[in-house]
């Protein structure tokens, strides 16, 4: 019999509030706020107009909203152009078009979209700007990404 646990998806839905530790062993879907810590298996998304003043771990991440954290994937990280993060991101590919304020660390590559603003170190094997980005940082491309 298949884990049924990796379908599982939870909602914190557009009014609801929560503090503390959340894990989960499927997805999580952010439309309201959390503060303390995200740790789940599958895949977290925030979308617009949601606040997460948290360190999220996941599979892979993918928010609209405003992230005060640390992610954390080893997967992927999209950040779509509503998307802000203030804390360093981790992941296997990561790919901007909103804002982040902190270091980005990519195991392959980062792609910074031409609407996107990275202020923070860049670390991975393959980096790609598109005209109109705003980059501020140094960036470190080598074979071992992390």
């Amino acid at each position: 019999m298949a884990d049924q646990r990796s379908d599982d998806i939870s909602v914190v839905g557009r009014g609801a509030r929560i503090e503390g530790t959340l894990t989960s062993a499927g997805s999580l879907r952010i439309h309201g706020r959390l503060t303390g810590a995200i740790t789940v298996e599958g895949e977290v998304s925030v979308a617009a107009g949601s606040e997460v003043k948290a360190d999220i771990n996941a599979q892979t991440i993918s928010l609209a909203g405003r992230v005060k954290g640390n992610l954390t994937a080893p997967g992927a990280v999209v950040l779509p152009e509503q998307s802000r993060v203030e804390g360093d991101v981790h992941a296997q590919n990561v790919t901007v078009h909103g804002a982040v304020t902190g270091d980005v660390v990519a195991e392959q590559g980062v792609r910074i979209g031409g609407q996107a603003r990275v202020e923070g170190d860049i670390t991975c094997k393959t980096l790609a700007i598109e005209e109109g980005a705003y980059f501020a940082g140094r960036s470190n491309m080598s074979d071992t990404g992390r």
